[in-house]
């Protein structure tokens, strides 16, 4: 009678993925999707999301470079409200890609990110960090708050920035090396880095501008986002609330854009705010009975009491509220309440 030969365990690699040349619409610059069926933890698409064709094409540098040499780690630096994470998010969505994003702080540990030691059934087992299951799955790691980031925590960054750095776990049993994926790649948002520092570094407080310059060495790619155009921001905004009157909605980006060239009124004016601002202003208000009561056209009061409600209550310099509220009143043309 023949021996059956023992059974070898067959060592199992990295899933693989097929890709394919892909393009959006309007935007003439090749980017890569990964075919077959939506994978798990792919962003969910806004159709509404504009798109710009200079930060595609830098990310897509960075993420594909077309000269086949190795990607770089991409930091996408603005003001807040601007688009840094949602832009990458939504590459993603068109790529099909997953997206692990995690906030950098001050109370982030390198176990949040790699990895830590825990229990399971009465035994102690490994349980993988955001960083570790990224690179493992092959989906992109978003940082977020990139000056948030601790000395310990960007230490143990600094090979998983590296295109083939080795990142070692040390809570594993026994202890490994990261199975780093071949379609891995990183992202870091922030607000103040870069040139726009030194007038910014004050305005964010828990972070630390004066970042490791070891850390930014390894990143290869910087994408500058600042606020849309108005053209642009009216197209974005009006694609998520099509009830906003175009006038009304042309009048609040004007105010959206003396905030943000004004040395009078600090803390900006995100598109965020410009489409809590318009979603406001367009619902109008609902009695008892359910009866929505849209804005009468001809008061234009409700303006500056959705204005109240969306952001101006959280303001927390009454000088500053007070000038932006003359800057709505002028841009309206509303007038002062009689009592006043």
């Amino acid at each position: 009678m023949a021996v059956k030969p023992p059974t070898v365990k067959k060592k199992t690699g990295p899933v693989t993925y097929n890709w394919k040349d892909h393009a959006l619409d309007g935007v003439d610059v090749r980017l890569r999707r990964c075919t077959g069926k939506k994978r798990p933890g792919v962003p969910a698409a806004d159709p509404s999301y504009v798109f710009r064709e200079n930060m595609v094409r830098e990310f897509a540098w960075a993420t594909w470079p077309h000269d086949d040499g190795p990607w770089t780690p991409c930091l996408l630096s603005g003001p807040k409200g601007s688009g840094k994470t949602s832009f990458v998010e939504q590459i993603a969505a068109r790529c099909n890609v997953p997206v692990f994003r995690t906030n950098l702080n001050v109370g982030t540990t390198v176990r949040h990110l790699k990895g830590r030691q825990g229990a399971e059934a009465g035994r102690t087992v490994f349980i993988p960090g955001i960083v570790t299951m990224a690179m493992e799955q092959g989906a992109w790691l978003l940082l977020d708050e990139l000056s948030g980031v601790t000395p310990p925590v960007a230490l143990s960054l600094f090979p998983v920035l590296e295109p083939d750095g080795k990142v070692l776990l040390e809570d594993a049993q026994p202890p490994r090396y990261v199975r780093r994926h071949p379609d891995f790649r990183i992202f870091c948002t922030d607000n103040t880095i870069g040139a726009a520092q030194e007038e910014a570094r004050f305005s964010y407080t828990g972070t630390n501008p004066d970042l490791n310059e070891a850390l930014l060495d390894r990143i290869g790619s910087l994408i500058e986002v600042g606020y849309l155009e108005p053209e642009l921001e009216h197209k974005a905004v009006a694609a998520k609330i099509p009830t906003i009157e175009a006038t009304d909605l042309a009048c609040m980006i004007n105010v959206a854009s003396a905030v943000r060239g004004s040395d009078e009124i600090g803390g900006g004016f995100s598109t965020r705010m410009l489409v809590e601002w318009a979603r406001r202003a367009a619902s109008g208000s609902i009695d008892a009975r359910g009866v929505i009561h849209r804005p009468d056209p001809e008061d234009d009061s409700y303006i500056l009491d959705a204005a109240r409600s969306g952001f101006l209550n959280k303001m927390k310099s009454t000088v500053e509220r007070d000038a932006l509220i003359e800057v709505i009143r002028r841009e309206f043309d509303i007038a002062m309440p009689h009592n006043q």
